[in-house]
């Protein structure tokens, strides 16, 4: 009986084991999937409370109390993963939604989760931000998840389930708050439903990527060559009468109501005008073209991208007739010649441009408006461009003007169409002040930087040079140079052909060539200018593994080793170091780099793919 009454404990206790076990691996799945779990890992954020809306700072939109947001384009929406109740809007590629922040404490894991769902013409992505505060609210760091696909809102018959997102992150040393924001990867629309904050963690949803090693204290490689402070790029929007005159809306053209005919032949002569500038200085420009600037003619009648019409060319849209819904888009063709019709094709200016050194890229080939294009649209107009482009000899574009800066409203299809055609660069972003969740760059900011969800791409910022802007240019070039980044300063061909126009772009080229001279400015095609900065972004500085820590108050040198992970060859390649150099060598396998020492700076070329050993005594 006794025997009997011990095994019954015995039996009960290791059930409760398992029991107890049993729970534990549950509640830590759960944790791992940033599920609620009462008492370890309830939701740390609360609902928000729509019924109660106030002006969220900076943007003064209405949300709930303690959510705000980076622009307008952020609001509350009657549609809901239940289908009941209220959720947020989220739209603009420069947006983002912040909750309010929760109390949290460092080497704690803490998870954020939400269901997402895009109503607009393509799924997208969304990535989240982990911003750790202090106790006085400052920033200690910015931890982000990878960007995860949000899905396709189907219309009313959907019923399938909203994209599950998330990430999750430790707290940092001396955090005592967390805030959650939430970024879009495109100009669709999202909604945003659920929103949690918890005790956890959250699966990535995809490859983040590599860590960058760390850098030696005090080591920086800059983004321009031979030490130059600044970039700057000089570039032209180049059209014929079919490439985008004939088709010009009512708005964001000075030009729009003059002859199309007689503009094309100012764009025909501002090649010759605008050569002419540069010629002296050595400059080397870019020309964004049209698809029929490559053509010498059309007596044969080629169709184009399928003969399209572009049913978004209306009224509506601020067009000045609803003629293209119906009228396709290149039926205006004269189906002539140079000669005949010197307007509409500049197929015979191209070998003057490329002569002379300039670039020539992509300002599409139809001139279509990219927003409201559709990724189908971009597709062929970008494989049109490429096929025609080489029947005059010229590269597959990688940088791109937006006609009209029309970059506002462009889904993540349309922008993984130019990325997939090989597209590294844009400009002419959109840049209206009543619509800051589109802007991808500004020129009071003037820096490139990697469009949200294809990094692969860098958005430039420009300055539009006319008579009436130039007195501003120079201060332009000056920001940029004090701020280490870059700026494009751009106009139309067609508006650098009259005396005051001309002697308006004299003065700002000479005005950049003396700061060239100077070594405070490079100047480049943009394209170049794009591939430069992503090139030294690969650059890896590394202290070799026995090295100890440089002492600056000794005679040790310091050591360390750079890589070019870039496919880019660096001439010129600058290093900021602590202090003065006093003595350098420099050793590789793959070649004799010389090196030129400017104070602190050491510059050197470093091919791609090369490593060097850097020995440097400071003084």
């Amino acid at each position: 009986m006794k025997r009997t009454w011990h095994a019954g404990i015995i039996g009960a206790v290791a059930l409760g084991i398992i029991l107890v076990g049993a729970v534990f691996v549950a509640a830590q799945d759960r944790m791992g999937r940033c599920a609620a779990m009462p008492l370890i890992a309830d939701d740390l954020l609360g609902a928000p409370d729509f019924s109660s809306l106030a002006p969220g700072t900076p943007t003064g939109v209405l949300l709930p109390v303690g959510w705000s947001a980076a622009a307008t384009g952020v609001q509350v929406g009657d549609f809901t993963v239940s289908g009941t109740g209220r959720s947020f809007q989220l739209l603009g590629v420069a947006n983002h939604l912040r909750t309010p922040s929760v109390a949290v404490q460092p080497g704690v894991s803490y998870c954020a989760v939400a269901q997402a769902l895009a109503d607009s013409s393509s799924a997208t992505r969304v990535r989240l931000g982990f911003h750790w505060l202090d106790a006085d609210g400052g920033i200690l760091r910015v931890d982000w998840s990878d960007w995860q696909e949000v899905r396709r809102w189907n219309g009313p018959t959907d019923t399938q389930p909203w994209s599950l997102i998330g990430g999750g992150f430790t707290g940092p040393p001396d955090a005592t708050h967390l805030a959650v924001t939430f970024h879009p990867a495109s100009d669709d629309r999202v909604y945003l439903d659920l929103i949690r904050i918890r005790r956890g963690q959250f699966p990535h949803a995809g490859e983040m990527p590599p860590a960058s090693p760390e850098r030696p204290a005090g080591i920086e490689a800059l983004p321009w060559p031979n030490g130059a402070r600044a970039a700057l790029s000089f570039s032209f929007d180049w059209e014929t009468t079919m490439g985008g005159l004939i088709h010009s809306r009512s708005v964001d053209d000075p030009n729009v109501d003059q002859d199309p005919l007689m503009r094309g032949m100012r764009m025909r002569e501002g090649i010759t005008t605008t050569l002419d500038i540069f010629r002296p200085y050595g400059i080397r420009a870019t020309y964004y073209a049209t698809g029929y600037n490559f053509l010498t003619g059309n007596r044969e009648q080629r169709r184009f991208m399928g003969d399209p019409t572009f049913t978004w060319a209306n009224r509506a849209n601020r067009w000045q007739t609803d003629a293209w819904q119906q009228q396709p888009w290149f039926s205006p063709d004269p189906y002539g010649t140079v000669e005949t019709d010197p307007a509409w094709y500049f197929g015979d200016l191209i070998p003057l441009v490329q002569r002379e050194g300039h670039d020539i890229q992509s300002h599409t080939f139809s001139h279509l408006y990219g927003g409201l294009a559709s990724a189908e649209e971009w597709r062929s107009d970008l494989s049109e461009w490429q096929r025609i482009a080489a029947e005059r000899n010229v590269p597959p574009a990688r940088s791109l003007a937006f006609p009209w800066s029309s970059s506002a409203g462009m889904s993540y299809a349309n922008w993984q169409a130019l990325a997939e055609a090989g597209i590294t660069s844009v400009t002419r972003t959109n840049w209206n002040p009543r619509q800051p969740q589109y802007h991808l760059v500004s020129r009071d900011e003037p820096h490139c930087r990697p469009v949200p969800g294809h990094e692969t791409i860098l958005a430039c910022p420009d300055f539009y040079l006319t008579e009436q802007s130039a007195a501003d240019a120079p201060g332009m070039i000056a920001r940029a140079i004090n701020t280490g980044g870059m700026i494009d300063l751009w106009a139309h061909t067609e508006e650098v052909v009259t005396p005051a126009q001309i002697a308006a772009w004299r003065n700002v080229v000479r005005y950049a060539a003396e700061r060239r001279d100077a070594g405070d400015l490079w100047i480049a095609p943009l394209a170049e200018i794009a591939d430069r900065q992503r090139a030294v972004a690969l650059v890896r500085i590394e202290r070799q593994e026995s090295e100890p820590v440089h002492d600056m108050s000794s005679n040790a040198p310091l050591r360390f080793l750079v890589t070019n992970h870039s496919v880019h060859d660096l001439q010129g390649l600058t290093l900021n170091l602590p202090s003065v150099i006093r003595q350098v060598t420099l050793h590789g396998e793959q070649s004799n780099a010389t090196p030129v020492v400017r104070g602190t700076l050491l510059i050197f070329d470093l091919a791609a793919g090369e490593t060097i050993e850097v020995t440097a005594w400071l003084g």
